[in-house]
């Protein structure tokens, strides 16, 4: 079953959403406000644009000032939809058809399922110095931006020992129609850059594109020629326009388009924006005849669709990097396909009742922070009643204090960390959404944010280009610092009364083994706070390879989170604490519920992998449903110490209370470590260990003995426990 019809038939059951978006009749323009027939400039400040018919360009083609109301007014603007053309066979699905292969002796027609996951049924293997060209394609538009693209394997993540020593390399060439070699470059003050071809390039972690950019060329055909420098494993090659917005609001360009700042190992990742409409490009001055939008303000656009005409490579259908202007879409439908289809790229938004339908088969690299919609900057936004469909990662936002709730997201990642919600805004919410990825995770939680009430459906993921002969997770939530110091990293975040399914399943081939969480926990910073959740893990053939857990905890030396209360119900461990990712420490895990799924047996907690140890790992008082607690625990040090709740009551022989009463508790060796007078109902209630583990030393403190005036009583504390005394004679 093909991408397309998957997304099709997602989104004819998907009628049960928010029922966001509608469609809006035309309506007549009214005598103060603009109508707008085609493309261009809109700017006056406090104006009404209203679209009077539908709009095309193959370019970009409406740039906005602030400060201004863009009605769609149920038309469509369509971007790229200039008459492209994809390479004949580009992906190879075809064979070897149209391509030449006279240079390029160890070439070999490969099935993606026997060799590497890409992007469809077949691939091409290739040598090193093994040379193959493309058939020739006509780009009808001039003076415009094309990558001449080459996608390419990667090594899978275990393959690749020496990264990024060891990672494939190729170079990607571009011929005219009378086989001469093309040459473009850009200067940057005294620095020129070569951005055509692209030579000895590698893809990042993950698989992804390597380029070349094309720009200011005569309309004409031109070819690919792609020379492997090592082995590797290359599919859809193809030249494809390049960076287009249907929308653009413009405060500076960012005309950094070759490969090497794409791909770049920085942090925030970098890439371009209006390569084409930069007028100076040391200091990313657009041109002139387009709006230049500084300082604060905002933009309106409402009740219409905005879609790409062409499958292009890093396209946007809203792009704005107006850092102070905020945009409000209201009832706007995008549709975007291609490489890095992105539907929006905007620093702020407030964002309602809209739909995005983004088909996204891959990425340029999968380390860039470019989702479906990405919310960039330092300002708070607020995403409400949309749906989002597709997309390598459905949203993305950083802004503190912003509020993203009543969404439905239906994910389509098939690269690594493009969660369906990205969240590092300090302050920001995330509550009432129904998220349930197609393929993928749920939501990845920043420091300081609150991620509650929503329902989460996640299933375990096929191969990855990048984790396809190996272990590879998804999972519901997500909180990853990568070992940070304390106070450092993400944490402070509330994770609570969230609903979440996990559905194991297995998938081949032999090496490769799926694993699905509920809360995916890696973080050392300081705790997060994971409470009153309901969480329902099945695990579909628990003899098969694939793993699940309700928490599975990871974060390595530090603060290793807190989860109490929880309502867990499992056919596998519920926990499994340090693992294939590496240490736990410090965990703490207190009143949760543990209920077995269709009467399973399983241990409780899961605990160690290999060389990985759990340090110092709290277990209090947790209920679980007809059965005991119980570990499955490597043969590591780990150290960890299981406590329960016992409660004492205290009646006379009426039933009335005894309040007031001395109770005394020793351990097993005699040693009193509770004495306490029974409060207004009668009770005492305390949390006392079973057992600790050191190492290979397991210590007992059960059972106990309580007393109360002459009367004692042992109990073997295996569980949370209530003992009822009924006094004879009053109590001294």
């Amino acid at each position: 079953m093909n991408r397309n019809l998957i997304l099709l038939i997602v989104l004819l059951l998907s009628s049960n959403s928010f029922a966001q978006y509608h469609m809006v009749a035309h309506r007549k323009i009214s005598g103060n406000e603009i109508a707008v027939t085609k493309p261009g400039s809109y700017s006056k400040p406090g104006a009404t644009y209203v679209l009077a018919n539908d709009i095309s360009s193959a370019t970009s083609p409406i740039f906005l000032g602030k400060d201004i109301t863009l009605d769609l007014n149920g038309y469509s603007i369509k971007y790229a939809a200039g008459n492209y053309q994809h390479i004949i066979n580009s992906g190879f699905e075809e064979g070897l058809k149209g391509w030449n292969l006279s240079k390029a002796p160890g070439a070999k027609l490969m099935n993606t399922a026997d060799v590497h996951v890409f992007l469809g049924k077949k691939l091409v293997s290739l040598q090193p110095g093994d040379e193959i060209t493309s058939s020739y394609v006509y780009l009808p538009v001039a003076n415009r931006s094309y990558f001449a693209m080459c996608g390419i394997t990667g090594r899978y993540y275990h393959d690749a020992r020496h990264y990024p020593e060891d990672e494939m390399r190729v170079s990607v060439y571009v011929e005219d129609e009378n086989g001469n070699e093309i040459k473009c470059e850009t200067k940057y003050g005294d620095t020129t850059i070569i951005s055509c071809p692209a030579e000895n390039k590698q893809p990042r972690l993950g698989g992804g594109f390597v380029y070349a950019h094309l720009h200011h060329l005569p309309s004409g055909k031109y070819r690919v020629r792609v020379k492997a420098i090592t082995d590797c494993l290359v599919d859809e090659i193809d030249i494809r326009p390049a960076m287009d917005a249907g929308i653009s609001i413009v405060e500076n360009t960012m005309p950094y388009a070759h490969y090497d700042f794409v791909a770049g190992e920085t942090y925030p990742p970098g890439y371009p924006a209006f390569y084409d409409y930069t007028e100076d490009v040391s200091t990313k001055k657009p041109l002139s005849s387009i709006p230049h939008v500084e300082g604060e303000g905002s933009v309106i656009i409402k009740n219409g669709t905005i879609e790409s005409g062409f499958g292009g490579i890093l396209s946007f259908g809203i792009q704005s990097s107006a850092t102070k202007v905020k945009i409000i879409l209201d009832n706007v439908n995008i549709k975007t396909s291609g490489i890095n289809a992105t539907a929006a790229d905007l620093r702020q938004a407030t964002i309602t009742h809209c739909r995005f339908d983004v088909d996204m088969p891959f990425v340029i690299q999968r380390h860039s922070s470019l989702l479906a919609v990405t919310l960039r900057g330092d300002e708070p936004s607020e995403v409400s009643y949309s749906d989002f469909f597709g997309g390598e990662g459905c949203l993305m936002f950083t802004g503190n204090n912003s509020s993203i709730h009543h969404n439905y997201f239906v994910n389509h990642q098939t690269v690594t960390n493009r969660y369906s919600v990205m969240g590092s805004g300090d302050g920001s919410k995330i509550f009432e959404n129904r998220i349930e990825p197609l393929q993928g995770s749920g939501v990845w939680a920043g420091g300081h944010i609150d991620v509650f009430n929503n329902s989460i459906k996640i299933k375990s993921s096929p191969p990855t280009c990048e984790y396809g002969r190996e272990e590879y997770s998804v999972a519901g939530i997500r909180m990853a610092d990568y070992h940070h110091s304390y106070g450092e990293g993400f944490y402070g975040n509330k994770i609570y009364n969230n609903t979440i399914y996990i559905t194991a399943v297995d998938y081949p081939p032999k090496k490769y083994i799926p694993m699905a969480w509920g809360v995916y926990y890696s973080t050392s910073g300081a705790d997060n706070f994971v409470f009153g959740n309901d969480i329902v893990v099945n695990n579909t053939d628990t003899s098969s390879k694939a793993l699940a857990a309700a928490f599975y905890i990871v974060g390595g030396e530090g603060y290793g989170g807190q989860f109490y209360n929880n309502r867990i119900t499992t056919n596998v461990p519920a926990v499994w604490l340090a693992s294939f990712y590496g240490d736990a420490y410090n965990s703490k895990i207190y009143n949760n519920t543990i209920i077995p799924l269709h009467a399973a047996k399983f241990k409780t907690v899961r605990m160690g992998w290999d060389e990985s140890v759990a340090k110092n790992i709290e277990f209090r008082s947790n209920n679980i449903e007809g059965g005991k607690f119980s570990v499955a625990a490597s043969d590591r040090d780990h150290t960890y110490s299981v406590y329960w709740t016992l409660t004492i009551r205290l009646v006379d022989k009426k039933g009335g209370v005894v309040k007031n009463a001395e109770v005394l508790i020793r351990d097993k060796n005699g040693v009193v470590v509770t004495r306490a007078n029974t409060d207004e109902n009668g009770e005492i209630k305390t949390e006392l260990p079973e057992y600790s583990v050191n190492g290979k030393e397991k210590r007992y403190t059960s059972p106990y003995t309580v007393s109360v005036d002459d009367l004692k009583r042992e109990v073997n504390l295996t569980k949370n426990t209530e003992i009822i005394y009924v006094m004879q004679k009053a109590v001294r």
